[in-house]
């Protein structure tokens, strides 16, 4: 079960049991949408495949969806909350050289080139 899927029953489970009360908005957008601020990754996308892998910053939340700006491009996606990981520091790293970065976007022929021309990885 992804992330967002699990933050939704776990919300609906709350609701159900009627916890939750008065709260600030602050707060409950915090409930609501746990990766609003955040850096994350998206995934499992059929209509638009190429976005998979593709990071970004969670920017809103309205309508069950975020708002994604997308790095490297002024690009924005309204995602289902499904659809998105928390981006780790560590894969964060290990994009940041051309070759890895291609490679999350399934960039094969960039890979192959950089094979060809001597590219190593370092697997330290």
């Amino acid at each position: 079960v992804r992330y967002g899927e699990r933050m939704v029953n776990a919300l609906s489970a709350d609701r159900r049991a009627g916890a939750g009360g008065a709260s600030s908005g602050a707060a409950a957008a915090a409930v609501d949408a746990p990766l609003l601020g955040q850096r994350v990754v998206l995934g499992g996308l059929s209509s638009r495949p190429e976005l998979n892998g593709q990071r970004g910053v969670a920017r809103s939340f309205e309508g069950g969806r975020y708002a994604v700006a997308l790095e490297g491009g002024g690009e924005s996606v309204r995602v289902r909350p499904g659809n998105l990981s928390p981006a780790s520091v560590s894969a964060e790293r290990a994009s940041t050289t051309p070759p890895a970065a291609a490679a999350e976007r399934g960039d094969e022929a960039t890979v192959l080139a950089w094979l060809k021309c001597g590219g190593r990885a370092d697997a330290t």
